[in-house]
């Protein structure tokens, strides 16, 4: 029983960072030109993989996740991979966020993002 609900509210919680993370990237979407080249960690990414990478990336994470909340029967390894999933989502959406903060200040310097 404990491990069914945690796996719900585990679920609960990706749904809402992967929420984030897709809906700010939306934002950015609308802001950035299409011919534009986002700086990320150095290096000037194209402008669909600096929106969309990570966030894609999370949710093919978030699917593993999901699977190994599924598989776990005993109470105590369904509490270690609920304090995992909670921990891993909240982590790649602050990610996602500071990345694509630094890219927009960045880009709006050049004077390169839509009004």
């Amino acid at each position: 029983m404990l491990a069914t609900v945690l796996a719900y509210v585990g679920d609960a919680l990706w749904v809402i960072a992967l929420a984030i993370m897709f809906g700010a990237s939306r934002r950015a979407a609308l802001r950035i030109p299409a011919d534009a080249r986002p700086p990320l960690m150095g290096a000037r990414l194209s402008r669909g993989l600096f929106l969309w990478a990570l966030p894609g990336a999370a949710f093919l994470f978030s699917l593993w996740l999901l699977l190994q909340a599924r598989t776990q029967t005993g109470s105590d390894m369904a509490l270690i991979v609920f304090g995992a999933r909670t921990l891993v989502a909240s982590l790649l959406a602050q990610l996602h966020l500071r990345w694509l903060g630094q890219g927009m200040k960045a880009l709006e310097a050049e004077g390169a993002l839509k009004p």
